[in-house]
């Protein structure tokens, strides 16, 4: 029997044995992706020229072919010095406690998009760091245990990482030996990388100088009944974060305003480890989705989770002055062009709805005109506003309209 036909619930770490269903959807995965190869290859003899790609890949998934760390490599732009760990079994495990709570009709269920703890955890890392000004690039296991983290991320985040391998897990630490921080937000490496329990805690626990207790259950975790924050059967049709988080949850939220994970263990444990940081937050990032939702203010409660990353010397390029509650949402990209110049888009990033089927459409997208000042950390110099073609000089502060469903398009050098 699967973990889904046979409950989870009630079981210890140690007997969790997801790899009959796990290695079943990692081959599927693999199989696809060697056939999209193929296709690929085929169109490229028929016409060389023209790029070939396909549509409908969606967010990761659990099964259906969308395990990006197989499916592509992804295109390198400017980041400021931080990684999220893209790790694929965990995703399959983190559907897998997910869909529990369905009983019988687990096989019906659907809308991942709106209810994945993996999908809405990781939405929250990635807002909680854009509205922080800070971009991110994601970093997938398969690199990692060929290759390892990279010095040129100061910071590794660990969004869910339930399921992590020995080399991972070694990777990981000796990032952090070498000078990195790496953020946890709760339960890294309870399982390996088939999904099947540890015996002796998690696999970063000399990381971070904690153990989970190999024989904890879901009493011990979250709401005390299931291996998730949130009942997703009785919250299937919810309509707001808020309802979503709060609908029969008994799960100890902490004054920071944040779900606690393991009941028994305390939040923000801190390890010194060689010449880096090693953080357990041991709290979920989900109800940042609620906050962010909320306005500016309630938005603010993200420092619990970004000092870390901003204590690792990482800082914003460019920030609005004095930002608020009109600003409130704001992002700012940035992309490398072949003349020695850089691409900078400033949008307003609104919430998303969409549907496994496609479609969709953007809650809450401000139109209005802004007058606002752009700060530069550093010079920025020959700036150039893209939409109407105005030479900016250079500085480190510019003054410019933005109306907010459209994007502000600036070009600029680095040096001189």
């Amino acid at each position: 029997m699967t973990c889904l036909e046979s409950g989870v619930a009630n079981k210890g770490t140690t007997e969790f044995d997801a790899s009959p269903l796990m290695d079943q959807w990692s081959f599927n995965d693999s199989h696809w992706c060697n056939l999209l190869g193929s296709l690929v290859e085929f169109t490229n003899v028929l016409d060389p020229e023209t790029p070939c790609g396909f549509v409908g890949g969606q967010m990761p998934s659990p099964f259906g072919g969308y395990d990006y760390a197989k499916l592509m490599q992804g295109a390198e732009w400017i980041h400021d010095g931080v990684a999220i760990y893209y790790n694929h079994a965990s995703i399959q495990l983190g559907w897998i406690l997910d869909a529990e709570c369905h009983g019988k009709t687990w096989i019906n269920r659907n809308d991942d998009e709106r209810l994945s703890s993996s999908a809405l955890g990781r939405k929250a890392w990635e807002n909680m760091l854009r509205d922080s000004g800070i971009q991110y690039d994601f970093i997938n296991y398969v690199d990692v245990v060929q290759h390892g983290v990279p010095d040129k991320y100061r910071v590794l985040i660990l969004p869910a990482c339930l399921c992590l391998s020995d080399v991972e897990a070694r990777r990981i630490e000796e990032f952090c030996q070498r000078g990195g921080t790496v953020i946890a937000d709760f339960l890294p490496g309870i399982c390996d990388q088939h999904g099947k329990g540890r015996g002796n805690g998690g696999a970063l626990d000399p990381l971070f100088g904690i153990r989970h207790d190999p024989q904890m259950q879901a009493t011990d975790i979250f709401g005390d009944r299931l291996w998730v924050e949130v009942d997703q059967d009785a919250n299937y049709s919810y309509q707001t974060y808020d309802a979503f988080l709060t609908n029969q949850n008994t799960c100890l939220k902490q004054d920071c305003g944040f779900n606690k994970a393991v009941r028994s263990m305390p939040i923000e444990t801190i390890a010194q480890v060689g010449s880096g940081k090693a953080v357990l937050m041991n709290l979920s990032p989900q109800w940042y989705n609620a906050y962010r939702g909320q306005g500016s203010e309630s938005s603010k409660k993200r420092d619990v989770f970004m000092k870390h990353v901003m204590s690792a010397d990482v800082k914003p390029r460019l920030r609005i002055v004095d930002a608020a509650e009109k600003e409130h949402g704001y992002e700012v990209t940035y992309w490398k062009l072949p003349n020695n110049r850089v691409l900078l888009f400033l949008f307003l990033n609104p919430e998303i709805r969409g549907t496994s089927l496609g479609g969709g459409n953007s809650v809450g997208l401000k139109s209005g005109m802004l007058s606002i000042k752009l700060r530069f950390e550093q010079s920025a110099f020959e700036v150039r506003n893209e939409r109407t073609g105005h030479s900016l000089g250079s500085g480190h502060e510019f003054e410019l309209s933005w109306k907010q469903n459209e994007a502000v398009v600036l070009s600029f050098r680095l040096h001189p």
